[in-house]
């Protein structure tokens, strides 16, 4: 398959779950509707549209990302109307009519039925870790769809929608946390009559939690907070950020007025672990708080479950293996590649070729991991000996810990080997 055409199938990096919600959307589907067709909440139906704002680099008059989905239909009006709605329509007609076609799949990971039980759990927090695109947000998806059977509230909060200007900034940014999940709960900003200078930041935040926006629950909400590795990134406020959140799941546990408020709460922290690249490995954010979902690569099992459910039961054993050689067990790269042989004349030698080359379908995903590590030379250097060596190479402990962080290595024992085989061929030739 030709560069160009992958580039059809997969517009912009929208994925199918964002083609999805765009194609309902452009129905005039409302959010509610858009959740219930796809089977998910409509929290995560707004997240959605939010990253296809910015994948799209919609703006707004003040030159900020488009967050909501009311904003999105006046930007078809005010931003070349002609251009943006041709390339949105453009976008849904390249995706086949059968939307099984280039579906992600979920798998289960064997954590699902832990995570519908501590929901459950008063003043639950649950971490979920990983390296990006292992099934994070398909995971919250599954929990917040049950958290809804229940009964409980649902909201979903992204630090991805908060401005650099913001992130920078602790003071902008908890106030920003307060007030975008005001809007969540549809609640009116009210944070000029709680604030107070003379408080400390994370007394103001959880003053504004318990005295109004949480104070009169009547039932348990699960709050989601996403891509919070943008704030451990902050180094000068990311301590007192872990601290706020210790600080909540603690109040759960007493026996006061407090406790009543934050046992409602049931609190799910999503983020990837390649920040760890960049951090101290003595001062790991948030350890020993909440019950943590670290997620694995795809079994051969479940890798074959997957290749039924695309239909491509053709694949033979001795297939099945070649893939898992080329690919390991990463959730992404297998999923694109069994859409990548969903398309008309593909094969899985041409896709084995293709793949540790400028052609490849993960082009872009291999690219930016070749920048993180060109960010970080003493690190790339390291790498350069794990993907280049016949023999597996030993690591020092930190070394081992930021190259797993960042999904780059499988460790076994102390020994470091490159996670799959396209990682060895594309970074042995470009380190």
């Amino acid at each position: 398959m030709e560069r160009k055409e992958f580039d059809t199938i997969y517009p912009t990096g929208l994925t199918p779950k964002q083609h999805e919600v765009l194609k309902l959307f452009l129905q005039g589907k409302s959010d509610e509707d858009i959740g219930k067709s796809l089977y998910i909440t409509e929290s995560s139906v707004r997240h959605h549209i939010s990253n296809i704002c910015k994948l799209f680099g919609f703006k707004n008059e003040e030159g900020e990302r488009c967050r909501q989905r009311d904003e999105l239909n006046p930007l078809f009006v005010q931003y070349k109307p002609e251009l943006v709605s041709d390339k949105l329509k453009a976008t849904c007609e390249s995706y086949p009519d059968n939307p099984e076609q280039v579906k992600f799949y979920y798998v289960e990971r064997g954590c699902e039925d832990k995570c519908y039980e501590k929901i459950l759990e008063k003043g639950a927090l649950i971490r979920i870790k990983a390296p990006q695109k292992m099934g994070k947000t398909l995971l919250v998806d599954k929990i917040l769809d049950r958290a809804s059977q229940e009964g409980y509230k649902t909201a979903l909060l992204s630090f991805e929608d908060a401005d650099s200007e913001v992130l920078g900034d602790y003071r902008k940014l908890l106030q920003w946390l307060c007030v975008t999940l005001g809007d969540l709960l549809e609640l009116e900003n009210k944070l000029g009559e709680y604030w107070d200078e003379s408080l400390g930041i994370n007394h103001n935040v959880t003053k504004y939690l318990e005295r109004y926006l949480f104070k009169d629950f009547s039932q348990p909400l699960v709050l989601v907070l996403e891509k919070v590795d943008l704030v451990f990134e902050q180094a000068t406020f990311n301590v007192d950020f872990c601290r706020l959140l210790r600080g909540w799941n603690d109040a759960a546990k007493r026996n006061d007025r407090r406790s009543a408020i934050w046992q409602k709460i049931r609190l799910i922290v999503v983020h990837a672990t390649e920040v760890y690249s960049s951090l101290d490995i003595n001062s790991s954010p948030l350890a020993g708080v909440g019950w943590t979902v670290a997620l694995p690569d795809f079994t051969q099992e479940k890798v074959q479950q997957l290749a039924r459910q695309y239909r491509h039961n053709w694949l033979s054993t001795e297939e099945i293996q070649q893939l898992m050689k080329m690919f390991g067990g990463y959730p992404y790269l297998v999923q694109t590649a069994f859409a990548y042989l969903q398309t008309p004349q593909s094969s899985l030698t041409k896709l084995l070729q293709i793949s540790p080359t400028e052609e490849s379908p993960f082009i872009n995903h291999l690219r930016e991991l070749l920048g993180q590590l060109k960010r970080c030379p003493e690190l790339a250097e390291v790498y350069r000996e794990v993907v280049t060596k016949t023999q597996p190479a030993s690591l020092e402990t930190h070394q081992i810990f930021k190259l797993e962080s960042m999904g780059l290595v499988r460790v076994e024992h102390n020994d470091c080997f490159p996670r799959c085989d396209l990682y060895r061929q594309y970074f042995s030739v470009r380190l």
